[in-house]
Protein backbone atom coordinates (compact mmCIF):
# COMPACT_ATOMS: atom_id res chain seq x y z
CA UNK A 1 0.00 0.00 0.00
CA UNK A 2 1.37 3.48 -0.87
CA UNK A 3 1.45 5.93 1.80
CA UNK A 4 0.27 9.10 0.34
CA UNK A 5 1.73 10.96 3.37
CA UNK A 6 5.05 10.70 1.92
CA UNK A 7 3.54 12.30 -1.28
CA UNK A 8 4.25 15.40 -2.33
CA UNK A 9 0.63 17.01 -2.97
CA UNK A 10 0.17 18.79 -6.31
CA UNK A 11 -2.58 21.91 -7.52
CA UNK A 12 -3.94 21.05 -10.98
CA UNK A 13 -6.27 23.91 -11.95
CA UNK A 14 -8.20 23.17 -15.26
CA UNK A 15 -11.49 23.44 -16.30
CA UNK A 16 -11.46 20.46 -18.98
CA UNK A 17 -12.75 18.00 -17.31
CA UNK A 18 -11.19 15.17 -18.99
CA UNK A 19 -7.73 16.64 -19.23
CA UNK A 20 -8.29 17.44 -15.38
CA UNK A 21 -9.04 13.11 -14.86
CA UNK A 22 -6.01 12.29 -17.51
CA UNK A 23 -3.61 14.66 -16.20
CA UNK A 24 -4.42 13.47 -12.08
CA UNK A 25 -4.35 10.06 -13.31
CA UNK A 26 -1.28 10.20 -14.63
CA UNK A 27 0.18 11.91 -11.74
CA UNK A 28 -1.37 9.76 -9.10
CA UNK A 29 0.18 7.34 -10.27
CA UNK A 30 3.53 8.97 -10.43
CA UNK A 31 4.41 9.77 -6.98
CA UNK A 32 2.29 12.47 -6.07
CA UNK A 33 -0.95 13.13 -4.84
CA UNK A 34 -3.42 15.65 -6.78
CA UNK A 35 -5.88 18.06 -5.90
CA UNK A 36 -7.74 18.94 -8.74
CA UNK A 37 -9.76 22.46 -9.20
CA UNK A 38 -11.72 23.51 -12.35
CA UNK A 39 -12.02 27.29 -11.60
CA UNK A 40 -10.71 30.17 -9.48
CA UNK A 41 -12.33 29.91 -6.12
CA UNK A 42 -11.70 26.18 -6.29
CA UNK A 43 -8.45 26.71 -6.16
CA UNK A 44 -8.04 29.21 -3.57
CA UNK A 45 -9.76 27.01 -1.26
CA UNK A 46 -7.44 24.12 -2.28
CA UNK A 47 -4.32 26.89 -1.43
CA UNK A 48 -5.64 27.98 1.81
CA UNK A 49 -6.62 24.37 3.36
CA UNK A 50 -4.06 22.45 2.23
CA UNK A 51 -0.09 22.26 1.99
CA UNK A 52 1.27 22.10 -1.76
CA UNK A 53 3.96 21.08 -3.21
CA UNK A 54 3.60 22.67 -6.77
CA UNK A 55 0.53 23.94 -8.62
CA UNK A 56 -0.13 23.40 -12.24
CA UNK A 57 -2.52 26.12 -13.85
CA UNK A 58 -4.47 26.52 -17.48
CA UNK A 59 -4.99 30.40 -18.71
CA UNK A 60 -8.41 30.08 -19.89
CA UNK A 61 -10.04 29.17 -16.90
CA UNK A 62 -14.00 30.26 -16.49
CA UNK A 63 -14.14 33.11 -14.23
CA UNK A 64 -10.59 34.66 -12.92
CA UNK A 65 -7.77 34.16 -15.03
CA UNK A 66 -5.19 31.63 -14.39
CA UNK A 67 -2.55 34.29 -14.73
CA UNK A 68 -4.77 35.98 -11.81
CA UNK A 69 -4.54 32.55 -10.19
CA UNK A 70 -0.66 32.59 -10.75
CA UNK A 71 0.28 35.81 -9.48
CA UNK A 72 -1.83 35.16 -6.10
CA UNK A 73 -0.03 32.10 -5.95
CA UNK A 74 3.53 33.83 -6.08
CA UNK A 75 2.28 36.62 -3.68
CA UNK A 76 0.85 34.98 -1.27
CA UNK A 77 2.85 31.72 -0.90
CA UNK A 78 6.12 32.27 -2.43
CA UNK A 79 7.02 28.50 -2.04
CA UNK A 80 5.02 27.10 -4.52
CA UNK A 81 6.12 26.89 -7.79
CA UNK A 82 3.46 27.11 -11.00
CA UNK A 83 3.20 26.03 -13.92
CA UNK A 84 1.24 27.69 -16.38
CA UNK A 85 -0.27 25.33 -19.08
CA UNK A 86 -2.21 26.83 -22.18
CA UNK A 87 -2.86 26.70 -25.84
CA UNK A 88 -1.73 29.80 -26.10
CA UNK A 89 2.32 29.94 -27.29
CA UNK A 90 3.24 33.47 -28.21
CA UNK A 91 6.19 34.96 -27.00
CA UNK A 92 3.93 37.47 -25.85
CA UNK A 93 1.71 35.18 -24.01
CA UNK A 94 4.81 33.48 -22.91
CA UNK A 95 6.49 36.61 -21.01
CA UNK A 96 3.19 37.09 -19.82
CA UNK A 97 3.21 34.16 -17.51
CA UNK A 98 6.91 34.97 -16.55
CA UNK A 99 5.64 38.35 -15.72
CA UNK A 100 2.70 36.08 -13.80
CA UNK A 101 5.31 34.57 -11.65
CA UNK A 102 5.21 31.80 -12.73
CA UNK A 103 8.53 28.93 -12.95
CA UNK A 104 7.33 27.08 -15.70
CA UNK A 105 5.51 27.48 -19.07
CA UNK A 106 3.84 24.10 -20.97
CA UNK A 107 1.80 24.62 -24.29
CA UNK A 108 -1.45 22.24 -25.12
CA UNK A 109 -1.33 19.26 -25.94
CA UNK A 110 1.81 18.48 -23.89
CA UNK A 111 3.15 15.22 -23.48
CA UNK A 112 1.96 13.71 -19.91
CA UNK A 113 5.52 12.15 -19.40
CA UNK A 114 6.76 15.96 -20.12
CA UNK A 115 4.37 17.23 -17.88
CA UNK A 116 5.85 14.97 -15.03
CA UNK A 117 9.42 15.54 -15.71
CA UNK A 118 9.16 19.51 -15.19
CA UNK A 119 6.90 18.93 -12.13
CA UNK A 120 9.66 16.40 -10.57
CA UNK A 121 12.31 19.67 -11.08
CA UNK A 122 10.60 21.95 -9.80
CA UNK A 123 9.61 19.68 -6.55
CA UNK A 124 12.88 18.29 -6.42
CA UNK A 125 14.30 22.20 -6.40
CA UNK A 126 12.19 23.10 -3.83
CA UNK A 127 13.04 19.93 -1.56
CA UNK A 128 16.99 20.27 -2.01
CA UNK A 129 18.74 19.78 0.99
CA UNK A 130 21.92 20.63 0.53
CA UNK A 131 21.59 24.17 -0.45
CA UNK A 132 23.34 26.31 2.46
CA UNK A 133 20.50 27.49 4.72
CA UNK A 134 21.58 31.35 4.46
CA UNK A 135 23.37 33.18 2.22
CA UNK A 136 24.06 37.35 2.69
CA UNK A 137 25.62 39.86 0.48
CA UNK A 138 25.74 43.60 1.67
CA UNK A 139 22.40 43.81 3.36
CA UNK A 140 20.94 41.48 1.23
CA UNK A 141 19.65 37.95 3.03
CA UNK A 142 18.06 34.94 1.34
CA UNK A 143 17.26 32.06 3.67
CA UNK A 144 17.47 29.00 1.45
CA UNK A 145 15.35 26.59 3.05
CA UNK A 146 12.33 28.49 4.04
CA UNK A 147 12.66 30.39 0.61
CA UNK A 148 13.11 33.82 2.09
CA UNK A 149 14.41 37.19 1.37
CA UNK A 150 15.56 40.15 3.53
CA UNK A 151 16.99 43.58 2.07
CA UNK A 152 18.21 45.64 5.30
CA UNK A 153 16.13 43.22 7.86
CA UNK A 154 12.76 43.47 6.36
CA UNK A 155 11.64 40.58 4.32
CA UNK A 156 10.65 41.16 0.38
CA UNK A 157 8.17 39.21 -1.42
CA UNK A 158 10.03 36.87 -3.66
CA UNK A 159 8.28 33.94 -5.77
CA UNK A 160 10.48 30.54 -6.08
CA UNK A 161 11.92 30.99 -9.38
CA UNK A 162 13.10 35.12 -8.24
CA UNK A 163 14.98 33.20 -4.90
CA UNK A 164 16.99 30.44 -6.87
CA UNK A 165 18.15 33.22 -9.35
CA UNK A 166 18.90 35.97 -6.20
CA UNK A 167 21.30 32.97 -5.35
CA UNK A 168 23.08 32.26 -8.31
CA UNK A 169 23.85 35.83 -8.12
CA UNK A 170 24.94 35.56 -4.17
CA UNK A 171 27.04 33.09 -4.74
CA UNK A 172 28.70 34.36 -7.73
CA UNK A 173 28.74 37.95 -6.14
CA UNK A 174 31.90 39.94 -8.26
CA UNK A 175 31.83 37.68 -10.94
CA UNK A 176 29.74 37.92 -14.55
CA UNK A 177 27.13 35.29 -14.72
CA UNK A 178 25.72 34.60 -18.06
CA UNK A 179 22.13 34.71 -19.24
CA UNK A 180 22.66 31.07 -20.58
CA UNK A 181 24.11 29.83 -17.66
CA UNK A 182 21.50 31.13 -15.41
CA UNK A 183 19.25 29.34 -17.81
CA UNK A 184 21.04 26.22 -17.58
CA UNK A 185 21.69 26.36 -13.77
CA UNK A 186 17.46 27.28 -13.27
CA UNK A 187 16.10 26.21 -15.91
CA UNK A 188 18.05 22.85 -17.15
CA UNK A 189 18.54 24.85 -20.33
CA UNK A 190 14.66 24.55 -20.93
CA UNK A 191 13.99 25.12 -24.91
CA UNK A 192 11.16 27.35 -24.36
CA UNK A 193 13.10 29.70 -21.84
CA UNK A 194 14.68 32.93 -23.96
CA UNK A 195 17.15 35.63 -22.60
CA UNK A 196 13.95 37.92 -22.69
CA UNK A 197 12.46 35.89 -20.27
CA UNK A 198 15.87 36.06 -18.00
CA UNK A 199 15.80 39.84 -18.30
CA UNK A 200 12.14 40.02 -16.67
CA UNK A 201 13.20 38.06 -13.75
CA UNK A 202 16.36 40.50 -13.56
CA UNK A 203 14.56 43.82 -13.98
CA UNK A 204 12.16 42.09 -11.17
CA UNK A 205 14.78 41.72 -8.53
CA UNK A 206 16.65 45.04 -9.40
CA UNK A 207 12.75 46.52 -8.24
CA UNK A 208 12.35 44.11 -4.87
CA UNK A 209 15.39 43.02 -3.73
CA UNK A 210 18.98 44.45 -5.09
CA UNK A 211 18.49 48.09 -4.44
CA UNK A 212 20.06 50.81 -2.76
CA UNK A 213 18.03 49.74 0.45
CA UNK A 214 19.79 46.90 0.12
CA UNK A 215 23.33 47.78 -0.42
CA UNK A 216 23.57 46.61 -3.72
CA UNK A 217 23.06 46.58 -7.39
CA UNK A 218 22.83 44.38 -10.68
CA UNK A 219 25.28 45.31 -13.30
CA UNK A 220 24.66 44.58 -17.11
CA UNK A 221 27.59 43.66 -18.74
CA UNK A 222 26.23 43.96 -22.04
CA UNK A 223 26.70 41.15 -24.80
CA UNK A 224 27.43 38.72 -21.63
CA UNK A 225 25.17 38.70 -18.58
CA UNK A 226 25.15 40.22 -15.09
CA UNK A 227 27.16 40.68 -12.43
CA UNK A 228 26.19 41.59 -8.81
CA UNK A 229 28.46 44.17 -7.18
CA UNK A 230 27.66 46.47 -4.02
CA UNK A 231 26.60 50.00 -4.39
CA UNK A 232 29.01 52.83 -4.03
Amino acid sequence: MIDNSSRPKILFVEDDVELSASVVQFLSENEFQVASAYNYNDALAILKSTKVAAAIVDVMLPSNSGLELCSYITESFPAVPVIIVTALSSEQDRLSGFEAGSDDYLVKPFLLSELLARVRVLVRRNRQSDAPSNLTFAMIEIDAEQNLAFADGKEVKLTLREIQIAIALIKRAGIVISRATLIAEIWDNDENISTNNVDQYIRRLRTKLFTPKGGCEIETIHGIGYRLKESK
